[in-house]
């Protein structure tokens, strides 16, 4: 990695199956200085829970002794573990180059099957904060009934009453990110709106402070993409 921690931006997609994200991520890609990962399966999530054990051992106890059943917690700093962990998620998988100014990932996997309770959804979103300090947030939804009809999702027994609960909490998600990281932090998109309009994208990348390339970033979003089991959005 030849660039330092501190000169890099970070920004995530968060989302859930067809909803456009992937037209979204090339998108982003196009605009100069960016670069968005795609999908790791949440990998993050373990480092949440890492994190998360190592901020109540060193909550509760604070012991040097080596014959102490918590030996060792006396030196735990989470900053150090936090800066750590950020080393390594930029070096093996957000892996920025020497040109990139903002990095960062998409992922869909935000269902209840991931997080079954919303406030496990919103910590975590929090913690993505934490790991990559400055996280922009693009949280983009479609409508239950539309979503569930593409791609794979027929396949789920009762996919659109999974996605309306998904859809509720990530737009209850971008008003928590907002009331706690600053409204310029995070931004709302609706697949059918940004469709009809690719205008509302750019307005977001400038809510967000994001680069500007209006022409390269529409023409990534005209590009039709054929993936998933049907080829559609």
């Amino acid at each position: 990695m030849r660039r330092a921690a501190p000169d890099l931006r970070y920004l995530t997609v968060v989302t859930y199956g067809r909803t456009g994200s992937t037209a979204l991520q090339s998108a982003l890609n196009a605009l100069p200085g960016v670069l968005v990962r795609g999908e790791n399966y949440g990998a993050f999530r373990g480092l949440h829970d890492y994190v998360q054990a190592l901020a109540e051992t060193a909550d509760r106890h604070h012991s040097g002794r080596p014959g102490h059943p918590w030996f060792g917690s006396a030196r735990l700093e989470l900053g150090d573990v936090l800066t750590s962990l950020r080393a390594h998620v930029l070096q093996t998988v957000l892996r920025p180059s020497p040109g990139t100014a903002w990095v960062g990932f998409k992922e869909v996997r935000y269902e209840p099957g991931h997080f079954p309770e919303y406030d496990g959804l919103l910590q975590y979103l929090l913690f993505l904060d934490l790991l990559l300090p400055g996280m922009r947030f693009i949280v983009n939804v479609r409508e239950p009934d539309s979503a569930a009809q593409s791609g794979w999702w027929p396949e789920h027994g009762d996919a659109e009453g999974v996605l309306s609960v998904t859809r509720d909490r990530l737009v209850r998600a971008v008003e928590d990110l907002s009331a706690v990281l600053g409204r310029d932090r995070v931004v709302l998109l609706d697949y059918d709106t940004w469709t009809a309009d690719p205008s509302v994208v750019l307005q977001a990348c400038e809510h967000l402070g994001l680069p500007r390339d209006d022409t390269a970033l529409l023409d990534a979003l005209a590009t039709r993409r054929d993936h998933g089991n049907h080829g559609q959005p």
